[in-house]
């Protein structure tokens, strides 16, 4: 479904967000347990939700010491995608994992208000063994307006407003990929920087998900901003530690982002609004447990 103009995503009148996902992962459990999970999670908005659409999982095996050696594709099992009717919110059911990923974001404590008890059906479903891996993710699409370069919105080391111009060389690189992965007290973070030429497209392994809608066209230079929190360990499925490592993980997302923009990032995106990140509020895990 396309949406003709889609409003901004966040706090900010003129936020640059483009795609928000939250993941738990854990032990593969059997395809009772995914189904159980399906049928619950859609009962969470009843009718709102078209039927699951199930997906085939592949995984590949290579043997190096064949003739011509290809990796060979190999069925193990369905996952379930559940989308929103108006194609802005998908919930992925999957052996391993549970993933909710949105285009459709007011802020951080309406989507933890849709994803929290997304993760307290897991004891319903009968989850055995332990929640393994908590992942947030946020993608920001960059569309300088007017006169503007991806340049003008970013600090160094992402802006390449001080990189030299080359010998030889008729400008400034057209194309700027950097990768950087940060530890933290817990976890760690994977921050990618994507400086192209016209429409910013979602990294490639989250192909199959949403598909943001700009609002506008764009053929001009853009940038994409990909980071990735996660938190590894070992959680009983109704442990309020989840519910806590979600906020923080937000709060490190939310300081990197803030990190990351130039003043005139801040004019642009931030007109009209006074904070770009919402204080957290109590959210329920399950009945009587609140984070």
């Amino acid at each position: 479904m396309y949406i003709e103009t889609p409003k901004a995503m966040g706090q900010m009148a003129n936020a640059p967000l483009a795609f928000v996902l939250a993941q738990v992962r854990f032990s593969e459990q059997s395809s009772e347990f995914t189904h159980r999970l399906q049928h619950l999670l859609d009962q969470l908005e009843p009718g709102r939700f078209m039927p699951a659409q199930p997906q085939p999982i592949q995984r590949f095996t290579f043997d190096p010491s064949a003739e011509n050696p290809m990796p060979t594709p190999l069925e193990v099992g369905f996952a379930y995608h559940l989308v929103r009717k108006d194609a802005q919110v998908m919930v992925r059911v999957a052996p391993d994992s549970l993933t909710l990923a949105v285009t459709d974001y007011e802020n951080s404590t309406k989507f933890r208000e849709l994803w929290f008890p997304m993760v307290g059906c897991l004891g319903a479903a009968k989850l055995s063994g332990p929640v393994q891996r908590l992942g947030l993710r946020y993608v920001d699409f960059i569309l300088p307006t007017g006169n503007r370069i991806p340049e003008d919105y970013v600090v160094a080391p992402w802006s390449l407003q001080d990189f030299p111009k080359l010998p030889g060389a008729k400008d400034r690189p057209s194309l700027h990929v950097s990768l950087q992965e940060i530890e933290f007290d817990q976890g760690r973070m994977r921050l990618q920087f994507h400086r192209g030429y016209g429409k910013p497209m979602l990294p490639m392994d989250l192909g199959g998900m949403l598909q943001p809608q700009l609002g506008r066209e764009h053929n001009g230079l853009s940038a994409i901003i990909d980071t990735d929190r996660w938190i590894e360990g070992s959680w009983s499925h109704d442990d309020l530690a989840i519910a806590q490592s979600f906020i923080s993980m937000h709060s490190d997302v939310g300081n990197v982002f803030k990190a990351m923009m130039s003043p005139h990032a801040k004019t642009e995106w931030e007109h009209e609004q006074t904070e770009g990140f919402v204080q957290a509020a109590p959210i329920a895990l399950s009945k009587g447990e609140t984070a």
